[in-house]
């Protein structure tokens, strides 16, 4: 007969490994990876790269222009976009390219603000003014574009006329930076978000800086007073 042996003992067990992490491992993780973007974040703050810098001069220069321009009646400066509008001084009628004398007044004494803080930067900045002609949509496509850019040029020609009785003229060195610094463009149709058809017609002034690194073109105009005079 068989007797039952004395049943052997079990190993013993291990107990389970765990497989998710503890909460106050991932406690720990976190606050890890808080301290490493604040630690970047840091730095970025207080050593703003090369970069960085120049687009925080660029939008300083342009909010100067604007704190400047503060008291020329009804000029805009948006820094956001850097464009500077002129509202209705600067409107122009149906198929006509013609500014009232009150508008080129107007211009004569807010470009020469313009100028002035330009100087200060020494020529880093500003790399250009582009004046930019628009026109409504009516009428032809070459018609338009050419009504547009001859109302460019009545304003940047309207600077250079003789300045009225009241007015202090522009300096020579003015006229040179004038000459070196703006452009005329102009564009058939302008979409106009929420403007009307009067409020199209009209030129606007576009400020382009130079981009980092990049270097002032040189400019081979003649240096002479006799800038003649638009036709």
């Amino acid at each position: 007969m068989l007797s039952r042996g004395t049943p052997l003992p079990r190993p013993k067990e291990e107990g389970e490994k765990p497989f998710w992490i503890s909460y106050a491992d991932l406690m720990t993780a976190m606050m890890m990876m808080f301290l490493i973007v604040m630690t970047f974040s840091l730095v970025i703050i207080t050593n703003p790269a090369p970069e960085l810098e120049h687009l925080k001069k660029i939008g300083q220069l342009c909010e100067e222009i604007k704190q400047a321009a503060q008291g020329v009646s009804g000029v805009t400066v948006d820094c956001v976009n850097n464009r500077i509008d002129f509202g209705s001084q600067a409107q122009f009628g149906n198929n006509d390219s013609k500014l009232s004398e009150s508008a080129k007044q107007t211009l004569r004494k807010f470009v020469p603000i313009v100028l002035n803080v330009a100087r200060k930067d020494g020529g880093k900045l500003l790399k250009r003014v582009v004046v930019e002609g628009y026109a409504s949509p009516t009428g032809s496509y070459l018609l338009n574009l050419q009504l547009s850019m001859r109302r460019a040029e009545t304003v940047l020609c309207s600077l250079f006329e003789p300045p009225a009785p009241e007015e202090a003229a522009l300096l020579d060195d003015d006229k040179r930076m004038i000459r070196d610094l703006f452009l005329v463009g102009g564009y058939s149709f302008n979409n106009g978000v929420g403007k009307t058809e009067a409020e199209m017609r009209r030129v606007e002034f576009k400020l382009d800086f130079l981009g980092f690194d990049e270097t002032p073109s040189t400019v081979n105009a003649v240096d002479t007073a006799d800038f003649g005079k638009c036709l």
